[in-house]
């Protein structure tokens, strides 16, 4: 990839899991599906012979080259069962609806295209599915998708070439409907991109159903029917009508696959990945709420309508500033009937407010008639000091851009901060574009930058811009004859589309660190697919009162930033760099609830504990070690129920005030088949509520590097003793892998045979549908039916052993005829014992020795360390004695290392101490390890020890991942080999100092 590029990262854990869960639903299904049917397909006797309006074959008449599925409804449910199951997803009893609709819910920002367009390629390699549709509900995000494939296009052509798979890519368009054909009869991948609206309605309203002279007569639609494409919806939460539903149909799709952060209407569910899941692996911004609000009573009358409702009587729900029984003030919302005086006891209790009344009320528009003011229209409000409130929400986010550009400036990455209007006018003013905005929000702007920007010569430096170069608008813009105007709109018609293809198709122009542009304004709340990964900060110049709003609002800047490098941007999940600042005017806690309640309002499970919540809890063996299968739905369930009947989560899930885990003997009282799994459940169920993924921006701070430290001899004596390189070899019996292997894969479960549903004789595909007479069905097993792959260069390629070896292993398995039967899951369960196998017998081989080099250079450590790092009060330990370590506040991922962390600052025989950084990293055979911790010991007569320590919640091996072990125990030998003898792991009441 060139160097002004997106990199993608093809090996993303989440996305992979999305894709295969997908892919593997359709196990099974033999490659040459199209000639297998064709052989199967027999002659029908036409009961009238006579019939002269018979169709003939559509995709025959078309020369139609599409996508077949010979997998019966019942293999299709196993698979689906078995992929929920692995998911933690409630395992289905049967198929969903008629059509084979399978959900596919990611949280916006993690990769949603990505995903889809990977599978796409995959379903491809695998079944050779060639023709896909992929379904938008906007012009705007048809373009976004657009802009993806191109933006993808080397990296996808560099993964699947080698495969022999070659993509084309078109979007749908009445002006050139014939394009459809070159879609129908190519022979390889087709992508056809099209909007909901260009297939709705009839041949009076569309192209698309219209007999075409250039289409032999035909219609656009009977070309694509033709093909059976696999039809991908975007965002089908907004193409969930009757009328949308019926024009997917029209397309009469193998399989539509559904992909969304919410959906509206659950079909199979196969996959999750939601906001909580999405925040603790750290795929988005973290998010911070800077609240800029009046502070103290008010002044004068303040007034907001909230609503207007006339059932069960006519009745204003007005905030108002109510006085309380100890005479202080608050804002509260209280319901006010018409000419009910304000100031009634009963409801503020005010003298303020005295002589105002509501003299009338209107659902359409909503308002109020005000004494004394007028017309209030809903989410207005009055005497809110909300001009100097918005001004400082503008300056807010200017000192934040300011502050954040200079520290990622020399990173590579490009800072943007967005803000949302109320009304254009807000930001044009008097003018009709840019260059001539006067509004309040451009006056504002232009002074409170032109301010921040004067404290330091460095901010000059950066952008010696003039305000208006760095600032756009982006509006919906309406063309009367040569005259354009601006207009306000919800962002839901077609002029918002006009108006924002310029921020999807200028992505890379954005990113540029030459164009000046870097604060945009625009009044809608920008619908999916509006986003830029490097928006950093988003101000909300109006009230967040819709459902939804904040989700919107925080979704426009939750994809994590780039980076621009060398070899073209990279994305940054430096979670002290990645996080998003909202500016509002509402305060944390309020944000926090309120987005918490936007989730559930749209069918998130957030706040609660799932039924699912523990699904992928790892299994232990016969020997108690933890292994890579999982705890699975059914058992999840039967964990959740006990937790409901002892008390610690109610009906709903959400969790009582029985669940305190920090008290002193607290026990969950599991069954003692599952209380192993005891803190793993106890995690999950704290992890449950999204507020904690939301900070204040008051308890952020940047870490001070301790200079000094990394300039002395003895820090330099250290760190050269403690970061010497090592080279590994590995020497394993070949007679030990291949019995150990051969005993695993013969005491692993059973592979059922495949089968599909085959019709005898009688089967004709006309224009109509299917007709004809069934002369019998019978279920046969696909032995001898499909192409076998070749299972040794595929495991060979898992494993890296030798073909005899792996010959030999699967003929001593004696269990071949399974993979006849059913290869795909067969491969899948030979490469997880054979890697499970290996690490155990590599890690027990491994032998290092010192080679010249550093694992980390002293001189990256002293740069890397100089660049400032925040991070979350709530993230780090406050160190007392600062000339021990590296930095004033240590990092600590758990609250071991937090207490670990305390005892090395307070114990007098410590006399350095630092929290290892992440590129520290020791090459072992079962992946890069990264120790948590180095230390210095001061023992008696002078000798100083140095120490290296992993921190744990325990010493049992048992509760280790088998990988996860391998790495500590290949730890210790790489250290034994540079001469580090104190190498070990520490546990509370077992620190082992």
């Amino acid at each position: 990839m060139n160097g002004s590029g997106f990199q993608f990262d093809a090996n993303q854990s989440y996305q992979l899991d999305a894709i295969a869960s997908i892919v593997d639903l359709f196990d099974g299904q033999p490659k040459h599906a199209n000639q297998m049917v064709t052989t199967l397909r027999g002659s029908v006797e036409l009961a009238q012979p006579d019939h002269s309006t018979l169709d003939i074959d559509l995709t025959q008449e078309v020369g139609a080259i599409g996508n077949r599925l010979v997998l019966d409804r019942d293999l299709l449910l196993a698979n689906l069962q078995r992929v929920q199951d692995r998911n933690g997803l409630e395992v289905a009893p049967s198929l969903a609806g008629d059509a084979l609709d399978f959900d596919v819910e990611m949280e916006t920002g993690t990769g949603k295209t990505y995903v889809y367009l990977r599978t796409i390629f995959e379903l491809a390699a695998r079944y050779e599915f060639t023709k896909f549709v992929i379904l938008v509900p906007s012009v705007a995000i048809r373009e976004g998708v657009s802009a993806s494939i191109r933006l993808m296009r080397e990296h996808l052509e560099k993964l699947y070439k080698p495969r022999g798979i070659t993509f084309d890519t078109s979007i749908y368009s009445s002006k050139s409907a014939e394009e459809v054909q070159c879609f129908a009869t190519a022979t390889n991948v087709q992508i056809l991109i099209m909007t909901i609206d260009s297939i709705r309605g009839n041949a009076n309203t569309r192209i698309i159903h219209q007999a075409r002279d250039k289409l032999n007569g035909l219609r656009p639609i009977d070309f694509l029917k033709a093909t059976h494409p696999v039809v991908i919806m975007d965002e089908p939460q907004n193409m969930e009508s009757q009328l949308s539903q019926s024009a997917v149909g029209e397309l009469d799709p193998v399989f539509t696959l559904r992909y969304s952060a919410t959906h509206k209407k659950q079909r199979n569910a196969t996959y999750r990945l939601d906001p909580v899941d999405a925040h603790d692996l750290g795929l988005v911004k973290q998010i911070v709420v800077a609240e800029v609000a009046q502070k103290g009573a008010d002044a004068t009358p303040y007034i907001k309508l909230v609503e207007v409702r006339r059932e069960p009587s006519w009745v204003a729900r007005l905030e108002l500033s109510c006085r309380k029984a100890d005479g202080a003030l608050e804002r509260r919302i209280v319901s006010v009937k018409q000419h009910q005086d304000l100031s009634d006891a009963r409801l503020t209790n005010n003298p303020i407010y005295e002589g105002w009344r509501i003299n009338e009320l209107s659902i359409e528009p909503a308002r109020i008639d005000l004494t004394a003011h007028g017309f209030l229209h809903e989410g207005e409000s009055i005497g809110a000091s909300g001009d100097a409130i918005h001004k400082e929400m503008i300056r807010e986010t200017v000192r934040e851009h300011l502050r954040k550009e200079s520290m990622l400036r020399v990173k590579g990455i490009k800072v943007l901060s967005l803000f949302f209007v109320d009304k254009v006018s807000g930001y044009l003013g008097d003018g009709a574009n840019n260059d001539d905005a006067n509004g309040n929000f451009v006056q504002w702007f232009d002074e409170v930058f032109l301010e921040e920007r004067a404290k330091s010569a460095r901010y000059q430096e950066m952008l010696p811009y003039a305000p208006s170069e760095l600032r756009r608008g982006y509006f919906s813009q309406m063309k009367r004859g040569k005259t354009a105007f601006f207009q306000d709109s919800s962002g839901m018609t077609k002029a918002d589309d006009d108006a924002y293809e310029l921020i999807m198709q200028q992505k890379e122009r954005l990113l540029d660190e030459n164009e000046p542009v870097r604060f945009i304004f625009s009044h809608s709340a920008l619908r999916e697919g509006w986003d830029n990964p490097n928006v950093f900060q988003i101000c909300t110049l109006r009230e967040m009162s819709v459902e939804t709003e904040r989700r919107q609002t925080i979704g426009r800047g939750l994809r994590l930033p780039v980076a621009k490098t060398e070899d073209g941007y990279i994305r940054v999940a430096d979670r002290g760099i990645a996080a998003l600042t909202v500016v509002a005017n509402e305060s944390y806690t309020q944000f926090a609830d309120a987005l918490q309640r936007e989730y559930k309002d749209a069918g998130i499970e957030i706040g609660r504990v799932r039924r699912a919540e523990f699904s992928k809890i790892p299994l232990s063996d016969e020997n108690g070690l933890l292994t890579d299968d999982q705890l699975g739905y059914q058992r999840s369930v039967l964990v959740w129920e006990h937790l409901r009947d002892r008390g610690f989560i109610d009906k709903d899930g959400s969790v009582t005030s029985k669940f305190q885990p920090n008290q002193l003997g607290f026990d969950l009282g599991l069954p003692v088949d599952i209380v192993w799994a005891e803190s793993m459940i106890i995690e999950l169920v704290q992890r449950a509520n999204i507020g904690q993924y939301i900070k204040r921006v008051s308890k952020r701070k940047p870490r001070v590097l301790n200079k000094q430290l990394y300039s002395s001899p003895e820090f330099e004596d250290f760190w050269e003793r403690i970061s010497r390189k090592t080279t590994y070899r590995v020497r394993i019996s070949r007679e030990q892998v291949v019995e150990n292997a051969i005993r695993a894969i013969r005491e692993a479960p059973n592979i059922d045979a495949l089968r599909i549903q085959v019709t005898r004789a009688g089967v004709k595909v006309l224009r109509g549908g299917a007709t004809g007479e069934e002369l019998g069905t019978r279920s046969a097993e696909l032995k001898g039916s499909y192409e076998l792959p070749d299972i040794i260069t595929e495991l060979q390629g898992a494993t890296s052993l030798t073909r005899k070896t792996i010959v030999d292993i699967l003929i001593g398995s004696k269990r071949l005829g399974e993979f006849i039967g059913n290869p795909n899951d067969f491969i899948a369960m030979a490469t997880r014992v054979l890697k499970s196998e290996l690490a155990k017998i590599v890690v027990e081989g491994v032998q290092y020795e010192k080679i010249a080099g550093s694992v980390y250079e002293l001189r990256e450590l002293q740069k890397d360390g100089e660049q400032e790092k925040e991070r979350f009060l709530d993230q780090m330990y406050k160190v007392q004695n600062t000339r021990k370590t590296d930095f004033d506040y240590v990092v600590f991922d758990s609250n071991v290392e937090r207490q670990f962390a305390e005892l090395l600052d307070s114990r007098e025989d410590i006399k350095l101490f630092m929290k290892l950084p992440a590129k520290f990293r020791i090459e072992t055979p079962v992946g890069p390890y990264n120790p948590d911790w180095a230390i210095v010991k001061q023992e008696e007569g002078g000798d100083r020890v140095y120490m290296i320590r992993e921190t744990k919640s325990t010493l049992d091996d048992s509760k280790l991942r088998p990988t996860e072990l391998g790495k500590i125990q290949s730890a210790m030998r790489h250290f034994q080999a540079i001469g580090i003898g104190s190498y070990g792991r520490s546990v509370p009441g077992a620190w082992g100092l």
